[in-house]
């Protein structure tokens, strides 16, 4: 849950300054403390199950560890400088004192062996996610000493317990000062270039009719020539190309921005089109063999 205060970044926002959350890049999370926007994503069957769970998962954890829990039922947001968190439960154990435990539920295999390598691993947003926790601690004087992810798989609980990464701890009190005196300065970052912008691109960003960046002498942009024609080659193979091309289109619109041209070097122009619904990008490569020359893409 994040701070409706805006005074803080939440643990589940933290993920989103290095860009690592599934969710949330920088970008967003800029607009979301700058302009109010609103990025939550709405609330699926999964989401509304996991809520349903999770006092099972809680109640199951405190049981198989042997430790007291103390749920969060009123979802008390706690601060700690820049940083707060709203935990799952507090835990409880007579050698190490108060923890956080953090809960999730995993619904099919192909998540739990893909995102979390079948139990190896736990998700990156996930590690900061309770990180962050541990180091908000009780919000006033003292951090806490460990931690557990408790993930519910198909039936099964699955333990992880952690220590604090003091580095990490230190990192996300660095980067949350970085990112609050960006607010300060109106220090807007590029987007990321990830998929999950592409809706507030089109929302926040519509194309000006007209605007041409022209990045065609610049020879740092070379790498964009090279993304651009990435798409192109994986548009004409759509069907086998699909989850290549959507997030290089993703790129080419937060290189776009606002701007109905972008000029590339080697004379590619990638041309945005459509309204303020949707954007339709266009990539153009001169003296190619292929045909077509324009790749279109809603």
């Amino acid at each position: 849950m994040p701070d409706s205060t805006l005074a803080t970044i939440s643990a589940t926002e933290a993920s989103a300054l290095w860009n690592v959350s599934p969710y949330v890049t920088r970008w967003m999370l800029w607009q979301h403390f700058a302009k109010g926007v609103d990025i939550d994503a709405k609330e699926d069957g999964r989401m509304s199950w996991g809520k349903k769970l999770q006092p099972l998962i809680i109640e199951q954890t405190a049981q198989d560890m042997r430790f007291e829990a103390i749920p969060n039922n009123e979802d008390v947001y706690h601060r700690r400088g820049l940083l707060g968190c709203t935990r799952d439960a507090t835990i409880i154990c007579p050698d190490r004192g108060p923890g956080a435990l953090e809960t999730k539920c995993v619904f099919d295999y192909r998540t739990w062996m893909t995102d979390w390598d079948g139990g190896k691993s736990v998700p990156r947003h996930y590690e900061i996610q309770l990180q962050q926790q541990m180091l908000v601690g009780d919000g006033e004087a003292k951090s806490y000493s460990w931690g557990v992810i408790a993930a519910w798989v198909a039936g099964d609980v699955y333990y992880f317990e952690r220590e604090p990464i003091f580095e990490l701890w230190d990192k996300l009190s660095d980067e949350a000062r970085v990112f609050f005196k960006s607010l300060e300065a109106g220090d807007e970052p590029d987007p990321f270039g990830a998929p999950i912008e592409i809706e507030w691109l089109t929302k926040l960003l519509p194309t000006l009719r007209g605007k041409v960046t022209d990045l065609s002498g610049d020879a740092r942009a070379s790498e964009w020539a090279t993304v651009a024609t990435a798409y192109v080659e994986a548009k004409e193979q759509e069907n086998a190309g699909k989850r290549v091309a959507e997030p290089l289109r993703a790129k080419l619109l937060g290189l776009a921005k606002d701007s109905e041209e972008v000029w590339l070097p080697g004379a590619i122009r990638v041309r945005i089109g459509g309204n303020e619904k949707s954007k339709r990008l266009s990539v153009f490569i001169p003296e190619v063999s292929r045909s077509p020359n324009y790749i279109m893409a809603g």
